[in-house]
């Protein structure tokens, strides 16, 4: 007669003996995984904001230029690459004739993916270099992909922004063209969020950025991005907040807003979709001498309309530009064509372009 109460499994002994090695083993790579990454999440919370951020290598290779011209603007969309950074785009906008001095710069963090959208509700702001910067995301991230938006490589794409803003600004110090002692920086949405860690690079990189105008801004990334309604799955976003606190520290507006100088304006949308307590941490941490308006209009069309008069009257007061209309005139709104070869005779000449070939 067989003894029941001498077998405490139904499986054979030695394939019981594997699974628990098995499960041990699992158990101890788990528990080797936690301490890691809690060590690195412990290692990124130490580490300082500004000095988390990268600075190219050296000097941005430009890989390709493409020119289209307007009645009186020219608009040169630049790919530059460089070795820490990575690859990035701008859309310079500046008039067609370059005469007298050297022309203030305005640099512009918009919404849109690409710089020449971001620059676009502007139009022509007279004799001023416009820098719309070509965000480096992947699409997903702009469709609210949420693994796209939090992955490691977006990580390291947007700890890049700032030294890749930075890096532009060095490459127009040596334009005869380009007043780099009069930079503007114009951040709205995305822009504005990302604006406070671009200045504080330019700064520390001996760029001084005398107005800045910040619109709709907010505080506090894990809140912002648990918050947006535009990240799916919806079931995510409360662990991605909690991911964006540790992950994207560095370029957190609350560690970089004390410490920035210059000129101030501050623009909010009432029902822009953040949380109310970002949007008022972010205005409490701001410079205390900047003016704070709140924008009235219904839509979303209208508020950034009358977002982009106000920059440009309160520039314009601020005298960080010379007001259109004073030498160069308005854009038509004439379909743009490609640039033709009597534009380097303006004075302006194309960036040197390193083939491929050369680059490996």
């Amino acid at each position: 007669m067989v003894d029941f109460t001498r077998h405490t499994t139904l499986l054979p002994s030695p394939l019981a003996r594997h699974l628990a090695r098995g499960q041990r083993l699992a158990a101890i790579i788990a528990a080797v995984a936690a301490v890691l990454l809690g060590g690195w999440l412990f290692w990124l919370s130490q580490q300082d904001a500004l000095d988390a951020l990268p600075r190219a290598d050296g000097r941005l290779v430009f890989e390709r230029e493409r020119q289209v011209l307007s009645d009186t603007r020219i608009e040169r969309h630049m790919i530059f690459r460089d070795a820490r950074l990575g690859r990035g785009g701008v859309t310079i906008s500046m008039p067609q004739a370059i005469t007298g001095d050297a022309m203030p710069v305005i640099v512009v963090l918009g919404a849109s993916r690409e710089g020449r959208d971001n620059i676009a509700p502007f139009g022509d702001m007279g004799r001023t270099v416009m820098i719309g910067y070509d965000w480096p995301f992947p699409r997903q991230a702009f469709d609210g992909d949420a693994l796209a938006a939090l992955s490691p490589d977006m990580r390291r794409r947007a700890l890049g922004v700032p030294g890749q803003v930075r890096a532009v600004l060095d490459w127009l110090d040596g334009q005869s063209w380009a007043d780099t002692s009069r930079v503007s920086l114009v951040g709205y949405s995305l822009g504005a969020v990302m604006a406070p860690s671009v200045q504080r690079v330019l700064q520390e990189g001996g760029h001084s950025v005398g107005w800045t105008v910040l619109v709709n801004g907010g505080a506090g990334l894990g809140t912002m991005v648990a918050d947006a309604p535009a990240l799916h799955p919806a079931w995510a976003r409360p662990l991605l907040g909690l991911a964006a606190d540790r992950l994207l520290a560095p370029i957190e507006p609350a560690a970089h807003l004390p410490h920035l100088e210059g000129r101030f304006l501050m623009l909010s949308w009432p029902g822009s979709g953040l949380p109310a307590q970002a949007v008022a941490d972010f205005q409490a941490l701001a410079p205390k001498d900047g003016s704070q308006v709140t924008i009235s209009e219904a839509s979303r069309a209208d508020r950034l309309a009358r977002s982009v008069a106000l920059t440009r009257d309160w520039l314009t007061a601020e005298r960080a530009i010379t007001p259109a209309g004073s030498g160069a005139g308005s854009l038509s709104g004439a379909p743009p064509a490609t640039a033709r070869p009597e534009v380097a005779s303006a004075g302006i000449s194309p960036a040197k372009v390193v083939p491929a070939a050369a680059r490996e």
